[in-house]
């Protein structure tokens, strides 16, 4: 009986009603699009991202995969894979992947193994909306993370763009910007890269994350907004009607015999008459009226 009750002030509320579902369709809508002047019409709300990884293994030339190494080289290469990558974050690196990448070194942002990086291990398991989102607040629209395994020469480049492509660009940037340094490096007046090199384990592979309207959320807020506004419907004249009653409670009206009236006007005898008691006519102008000529 409740809900037919309901449903009964509502129908007589229909214009209000009707009202509030626009205003919960307008919410609906603009909860996953918002209006975009170029080109006209709606654009969705939801923050998409690029992504590519690739993986850079640290080797000795005669190639720890074929001919295998002793613990003590292999550890020496975990080392320097983190080293590798805190190269690859500095401004100089940067500078030069966002050369290859051709992109404004301003719009990258880096992080390496010895960053302070608490985001470094949370990365991998971070939703695309999250990565996202730490794009925006820090006002860069590229971005690239270099993590070095523990214990295995291999160094994992990620990398976040506004499209796949540029995001693999950055990462085979990257591996081309190490390349150039291990081979530009020296120790004791000969090459680096005769006891060490680098080698990409296959090419990078990207996409697209995230991007997809969330018809829940539209749902959601549709049936919040409306929700909300069939209660205020239904309250708030109540809520009136209960308030007026509280005032005729405490401040009650008076009746109509308790109506305080004025007694009638008396006129005093002495003006009544139109001479003073000694029976001289009374002086209309009183006794400090100007003397007549």
């Amino acid at each position: 009986m409740a809900l037919v009750e309901v449903i009964r002030k509502l129908w007589h509320r229909k214009l209000l009603v009707a009202l509030v579902g626009a205003l919960a369709v307008a919410v609906a809508i603009f909860s996953a699009y918002r209006i975009s002047t170029d080109p006209a019409g709606l654009e969705k709300r939801a923050l998409t991202v690029a992504a590519a990884s690739s993986q850079i293994l640290v080797d000795s030339p005669d190639s720890t995969l074929v001919a295998g190494a002793e613990l003590g080289t292999f550890e020496a290469l975990s080392t320097r894979a983190k080293i590798y990558g805190q190269y690859l974050a500095s401004l100089s690196a940067r500078q030069e992947i966002a050369k290859r990448a051709g992109v404004p070194a301003s719009s990258i942002s880096t992080s390496g193994p010895f960053s302070s990086a608490t985001g470094q291990t949370a990365y991998s398991s971070q939703s695309s909306e999250e990565r996202a989102s730490e794009l925006l607040q820090e006002g860069a629209s590229n971005r690239l993370v270099f993590t070095a395994q523990e214990g295995v020469p291999i160094l994992t480049v990620d990398a976040q763009a506004a499209t796949a492509d540029q995001a693999i660009a950055l990462a085979s940037a990257s591996f081309t910007t190490l390349k150039q340094y291990v081979h530009s490096l020296e120790a004791d007046g000969k090459p680096v890269r005769q006891g060490v090199t680098v080698r990409q384990l296959g090419a990078p592979e990207g996409g697209t994350l995230g991007g997809t309207n969330n018809i829940v959320l539209m749902v959601l807020a549709f049936l919040v907004v409306f929700g909300l506004g069939c209660a205020a419907i239904l309250t708030i004249p109540t809520f009136a009607r209960r308030w007026r009653a509280l005032d005729d409670v405490e401040y009650p009206a008076p009746r109509a015999d308790e109506v305080h009236q004025a007694p009638p006007y008396q006129h005093h005898p002495e003006f009544d008459s139109a001479r003073l008691p000694t029976g001289e006519p009374r002086d209309p102008l009183g006794p400090h009226a100007a003397p007549s000529r």
